[in-house]
């Protein structure tokens, strides 16, 4: 519908031109052109301007003071080039590539037919990519690389808010992630407090794993603080994220409650009170300070598809320290090609 708007937009702008080219008064079309040209394009809004049906009156002087039958051949010429433009402008639409003209898929629907869901996790959502395994204790979320180079707050937000400062985006949103997170037994804590004084984030450490696999459709799987490297010592992320569990506000207009993560802050490498998981060390969110930025060289190119990983690191507890130290070293192990398989 887009380009159908604009080759019509085109369309009456020229046939406008014409006729007022050859049927106007010179004066007449110097005010015209600079009104319709001077402000940007045709507003076809404009109640001033003709419709596109719309003819000037023609000049029938010469004919009313003769008694004649006399013809402008001035129209004649406008009519005939009307027709030109207008058998041309039918062939430019007939040739246009179906496929241009059709909507862009959307990263839930290029997802959906290109990877399967992992094995023997239940799904929290059709349209979230958003999957937990209760026996392995992993919650996998689906998504795409946003950008591999400037500025870095985050490291995955949900599609549709903060692309342009975070490596991922994800389909689900983090008040969904955290849900799955809970489900498969991680304990959520508290996020940043910069008042009275700084403290940092607290809540169960997380590993997140990056998978994808490259145009040859070979595996890849890598811990994702490889992905993010200190701008100024150049090496990669150490501290691990924690699962601070961000928060809720209250909309005074309509008394709903919002979870505050949901507004982009979900995998943060700067501290923010709204984050769902953050670095468990000072970062500053200071535009002018950032401490982190994509470790270029490590990411593929945008848009890649990929499939996050997100596992609780056991905290050891006197109970059962062996149980608890095992765990920590299933934590550790990279995911293997099964739990991405391509359709």
């Amino acid at each position: 519908m887009k380009k159908q708007i604009s080759f019509n937009s085109l369309r009456f702008v020229r046939h406008f031109w014409i006729r007022c080219c050859f049927l106007a008064p010179s004066c007449l079309l110097i005010g015209d052109a600079g009104y319709v040209f001077g402000q940007g394009g045709v507003d076809l809004n404009t109640p001033e301007l003709p419709s596109a049906t719309e003819t000037p009156a023609a000049n029938t002087e010469g004919a009313d003071a003769e008694g004649g039958d006399n013809e402008d051949p001035n129209s004649e010429w406008a009519d005939a080039q009307d027709a030109d433009a207008q058998d041309a402008d039918a062939q430019d639409l007939d040739s246009q590539d179906p496929d241009a003209l059709a909507r862009p898929e959307t990263p839930l629907e290029v997802l959906r037919k290109t990877f399967s869901a992992p094995p023997a996790a239940k799904s929290l959502g059709p349209d979230s990519r958003l999957w937990v395994d209760r026996v392995k204790k992993r919650v996998y979320v689906d998504g795409y690389v946003a950008i591999n180079r400037g500025p870095l707050e985050m490291f995955a937000c949900p599609y549709g808010t903060k692309e342009h400062e975070s490596v991922v985006a994800t389909i689900a949103r983090p008040s969904q992630v955290h849900a799955a997170l809970l489900a498969v037994g991680a304990k959520s804590g508290t996020p940043v407090r910069f008042d009275p004084a700084f403290l940092p984030p607290t809540g169960q450490r997380i590993r997140v794993w990056v998978t994808w696999r490259d145009q040859e459709k070979k595996f890849h799987a890598v811990d994702a603080r490889e992905w993010v490297r200190d701008a100024d010592s150049g090496k990669s992320l150490e501290p691990d994220w924690v699962f601070a569990g961000s928060g809720f506000w209250t909309d005074p207009t309509d008394n709903k409650r919002y979870y505050m993560a949901d507004g982009g802050d979900m995998i943060c490498v700067s501290n923010f009170s709204t984050a769902m998981m953050d670095i468990g060390a000072a970062s500053s969110a200071n535009a002018e300070a950032l401490l982190y930025e994509p470790f270029t060289e490590r990411i593929p190119e945008q848009g890649t598809l990929v499939r996050l990983v997100l596992v609780p690191i056991p905290v050891p507890t006197d109970k059962s320290p062996a149980d608890a130290e095992t765990n920590a070293k299933l934590s550790e192990v990279l995911p293997t090609e099964d739990i991405l398989p391509l359709k």
